[in-house]
């Protein structure tokens, strides 16, 4: 239940506090950014993230500050982080959509006077606005939720948007197409692929991903490899190894964040794991197929016009066929009608 409504006094500075290991946690917060822009117009918003999120959050108008955390940094604690954000002021709310003890007792200590966050781990004390949980909601619907608790009077009925989005200026945007031309990206479509995943159980066996570019590439299209970590970079090289006749684009440990998301602008479809990447496709307005073993693609998936998500049978990403997700991408390439990149490279 809702612990209580939100006072009369005016709100000036608000804190969203979100996840400061998980990028893609941060990317899923951007709806909640939104709408509290919308609910509180005059107010400064500041983000508190680790520092992947603060990197893809670069350029989000929503926002007028981002403040990188590592609650485990004993030079961030959050008396100090609280002096270093705002001086001897407090921030009027703060909304926590991270669902750990530690991130409410940060809120607790910036001292906000409306603290609304989830009503898990034994933190409910800290909180004046305990939300309830919704398990078998969309991610993006239980954050909005924490908003909807403390929103004026009225203003918790509007229909807040949960589309997923992230900003990219005009450089970035060419920076991205100038590194596909440098590798000669070339085909009717360009389609990106991340085989890799930070947790080996997220990750979808080499052997379907090989089948999935050898069948797209047989249609033609540009297989693009993206990915900055060791997995992505030692799936890649397996992938590789797996079908050479096929030509791949590999652009994995080549890019910055905000180069892959440059790359990914570019696009007609991008087919990954459930990782920080296939949030960064959804939210850049990318086709995308998800692929999800032992996380719930109800929760985290991308699913709608553009976007279908593919749930392993039993969790299990070993169990996963070719055939769906070949069939999936087909439909979203046929169904979609992108400018072919090939055209401003084809030599």
């Amino acid at each position: 239940m809702i612990f209580r409504r939100t006072s009369i006094y005016p709100v000036r500075r608000v804190v969203v506090l979100t996840k400061h290991h998980y990028m893609g946690d941060t990317i899923v917060a951007v709806p909640l950014l939104r709408a509290a822009r919308s609910v509180y117009p005059g107010a400064e918003i500041t983000l508190l993230t680790g520092k992947m999120g603060a990197v893809a959050l670069q350029e989000c108008p929503y926002i007028d500050s981002i403040h990188c955390y590592n609650p485990r940094d004993r030079h961030y604690s959050s008396g100090n982080l609280r002096k270093a954000l705002f001086g001897d002021e407090r921030p009027d709310v703060c909304l926590i959509s991270d669902r750990s003890f530690r991130s409410a007792w940060i809120g607790y200590r910036l001292g906000a006077r409306i603290r609304a966050g989830f009503a898990s781990e034994g933190r409910a004390f800290l909180l004046t606005h305990r939300v309830p949980y919704r398990k078998n909601a969309p991610e993006i619907e239980c954050f909005l939720d924490i908003l909807r608790a403390v929103a004026p009077e009225g203003k918790d009925r509007l229909p807040y948007d949960p589309t997923p989005q992230l900003f990219l200026s005009d450089s970035e945007r060419q920076r991205g197409m100038a590194l596909l031309r440098e590798r000669e990206a070339i085909g009717p479509f360009l389609v990106g692929l991340q085989a890799g995943a930070s947790y080996p159980a997220k990750q979808w066996t080499i052997a379907g991903f090989a089948a999935v570019a050898d069948a797209l590439a047989s249609d033609g299209h540009g297989i693009v490899l993206l990915g900055s970590g060791k997995a992505e970079t030692d799936a890649a090289r397996q992938l590789r190894q797996v079908i050479p006749h096929v030509p791949l684009v590999d652009l994995t440990g080549a890019t910055t964040l905000r180069e892959t998301m440059g790359v990914l602008s570019h696009l007609s479809l991008f087919i990954g794991n459930d990782t920080g990447v296939n949030h960064m496709a959804a939210s850049l307005g990318i086709s995308t197929i998800g692929l999800f073993g032992p996380t719930r693609a109800d929760k985290w998936g991308h699913d709608g016009p553009r976007g279908i998500v593919l749930s392993a049978p039993e969790g299990d990403l070993s169990r996963l066929e070719p055939g769906p997700v070949i069939d999936a991408a087909r439909r979203l390439l046929h169904h979609f009608d992108s400018t072919p990149v090939a055209l401003g490279i084809a030599r």
